[in-house]
């Protein structure tokens, strides 16, 4: 296929907060330099599909986030040469329709940023959580040293514990279970996968061991879950799951809180046998009554991991603007998302 070397018509269909919290100034630059932006200083605070029929009619890319409503059948009609769709955010689920496929539109967008950012955050809990930093912070608070035998609990204290040489039990080979696995090698731990989408090579290339949920769940010190919130995730981690986890061991959950029973979680945490971190809830934000609230073996924070951090936000918009320099002079898109993925992916 040929492509035209002029400039690319690109519109912006995001509200001015995403707007400013994902593009640096620099990268508007550089994408002013191969591109016309139809509609640059004309933002809204809010996206509705008024909005969006009016500003995109000439596009050849329009670039969406969080709070961008559906590309239906309706707005296309008044975009007869979009051929691009750029995300700046995860899952496209939520703007792509079936009119976009029958038009061949292509898509990708930021998810393998985000991952980074989550692997991140979830390298760091672990770390954090084993060394139960967060209980450490209360005892010297409340003047409790941790050389003091009558006043630690023998059974925490066999939770603090060092990453080296643990077994680490990652559910999903998805872009944030590979970044983690990444994260992971320097620290001498043995990692455990479990998908059923990827090959025992694959996980092997990855510096992991396939396994079947079970064994991971039995066998591994940590067990972090980096799932896509499908029908076929729902309560994955369910009663029987957390009943295999060793005693003493982390679970994790920086995915979505759907993919786990959260009562039977809860029941679990109870018995103080295993602590958590959660950065995802069965509702957000997490009510005040949940029972979560007045566990002390539990690390709970509000939906941070993914796209939150300043820098984070930057990274996603050069990613974006990177990826579109890329589809105008070859065609490129790196990590594209097409029909076939729509129902395995988050």
């Amino acid at each position: 296929m040929k492509f035209n070397k002029s400039k690319l018509n690109v519109v912006f269909l995001v509200d001015k907060y995403n707007y400013r919290r994902t593009f640096h100034p620099e990268d508007l630059n550089f994408l002013r330099s191969f591109s016309n932006i139809l509609n640059d200083g004309m933002l809204t605070d809010k996206i509705d599909k008024r909005y969006m029929a009016d500003s995109i009619a000439g596009a050849e890319a329009c670039i969406t986030c969080w709070g961008t409503p559906e590309l239906d059948k309706q707005i296309l009609e008044k975009a007869s040469d979009l051929r691009v769709i750029a995300h700046a955010a995860g899952t496209p689920k939520s703007i792509v329709t079936d009119a976009v496929w029958e038009r061949n539109i292509r898509v990708f967008t930021a998810a393998p940023i985000i991952a980074i950012d989550v692997a991140e955050t979830t390298l760091g809990a672990i770390i954090y959580s084993l060394k139960c930093m967060y209980q450490h912070d209360n005892f010297v608070r409340k003047g409790v040293w941790i050389d003091d035998p009558s006043q630690i609990d023998s059974q925490r204290e066999s939770m603090y514990r060092l990453n080296y040489r643990l077994t680490i039990g990652i559910v999903s080979a998805s872009h944030v279970g590979k970044n983690l696995a990444g994260m992971l090698k320097p620290f001498g731990v043995r990692i455990k996968l479990f998908d059923p989408y990827i090959t025992e090579f694959a996980a092997k290339e990855l510096g992991t061991e396939k396994v079947t949920l079970k064994e991971l769940m039995s066998t591994s010190d940590v067990v972090t879950l980096h799932s896509p919130n499908i029908p076929e995730t729902f309560h994955l981690i369910d009663k029987e799951k957390l009943a295999l986890m060793k005693n003493g061991a982390l679970f994790v959950n920086t995915s979505r809180g759907q993919i786990v029973d959260e009562d039977a979680l809860i029941r679990e945490l109870q018995t103080g046998r295993i602590k958590a971190y959660l950065d995802v809830y069965n509702e957000e934000p997490l009510p005040k009554e949940s029972a979560l609230h007045k566990l002390d073996n539990v690390l709970l924070t509000p939906h941070i991991s993914g796209g939150q951090t300043v820098n984070g936000g930057y990274e996603r918009g050069n990613y974006i603007i990177q990826q579109l320099y890329s589809y105008h002079n070859t065609g490129f898109l790196q990590y594209e998302t097409n029909r076939d993925m729509m129902s395995t992916i988050a």
